[in-house]
């Protein structure tokens, strides 16, 4: 009997970790909670910890790396892309180690991707986006804030393979004019948040594109937009009932005389009482001018 008892206690004693099950437990219960340094230090612990963490990368859905620029990230990412192919969630913002090789690699191997944020990654070239736009077709999120390499012909090429995009930031990317934007907006009916923060094309006739084409949009974002005026806005008034918040600040044609449409039923910020210097030269009226031009 007591030779029983002490056999249980040794097979007891052998329980490992890795003895809970893997896919009901470990990965569904214990791996989200680790960050990505938690899962390198734990990989390097033995050739079976190595093999768990690497089978647990084939699970991860989200990749969040955003402003992650340590002198070790460029090489994790590298064993996270070759591990990995059922991401849907990525944001590499300000990622300055990234480029061109690394980026399309991952793409490559992660095609159902839903969500993903570029955002000010300074060291990759449109080139990068082709995996994205051939081959991510479940694309409904698409974030590329201070993306200076985005060209036209790129945005030509999401327009033509893309028209779930539900949600897109292109706000200070400055190689864009506004018929490109405009023909994106024609594909993409869906959309319901667009930021187009200081883009110098942005003017009413775009705003009218937006009344037209995409009646689902709930938020916009036009700060630093200066070619837009109140027409502009009034046309988003008319038109898209489902507006939920418009952010127009630094936009010095916008007055209360239109804003005060939309007040009580959608978010704006600015104040009622907000004032501004109107950049005008000498001799300019008000910027009616703008559209007779």
């Amino acid at each position: 009997m007591a030779d029983s008892i002490n056999h249980q206690q040794d097979e007891a004693s052998e329980l490992t970790l890795f003895d809970i099950a893997w896919d009901d437990v470990l990965f569904a219960k214990v791996l989200p909670l680790l960050s990505l340094q938690d899962l390198f230090n734990f990989r390097c612990c033995s050739r079976l910890s190595k093999h768990f963490v690497d089978n647990g990368f084939q699970r991860m859905r989200i990749l969040n790396l955003s402003g992650n620029n340590n002198r070790c990230i460029e090489r994790a990412f590298q064993v996270v892309s070759r591990n990995s192919g059922n991401i849907r969630t990525v944001n590499l913002a300000k990622c300055s180690w990234l480029h061109d090789g690394l980026l399309s690699s991952f793409l490559q191997l992660n095609t159902r991707i839903t969500r993903i944020n570029l955002s000010e990654c300074a060291n990759i070239t449109s080139a990068s986006l082709q995996p994205i736009i051939i081959e991510c077709k479940e694309l409904t999120v698409l974030k590329l804030a201070r993306c200076n390499w985005l060209t036209i012909g790129a945005m030509e090429a999401l327009t033509l393979h893309h028209s779930k995009i539900q949600e897109l930031d292109i706000s200070h990317c400055n190689s864009l004019n506004e018929r490109c934007i405009s023909v994106f907006l024609l594909n993409c009916r869906r959309l319901h948040t667009l930021s187009l923060a200081y883009l110098p094309s942005v003017t009413d006739n775009l705003l009218y594109s937006i009344a037209k084409n995409t009646k689902e949009i709930r938020h916009l974002n036009v700060i630093g937009c200066q070619m837009i005026t109140d027409r502009g806005i009034g046309a988003l008034s008319l038109y898209c009932k489902k507006l939920e918040s418009l952010m127009v600040r630094d936009c010095p044609y916008i007055t209360e005389r239109s804003l005060s449409l939309l007040r009580g039923k959608v978010f704006i910020d600015r104040p009622r009482n907000y004032q501004q210097q109107l950049p005008m030269a000498a001799n300019i009226r008000f910027p009616r001018l703008f559209l007779q031009v």
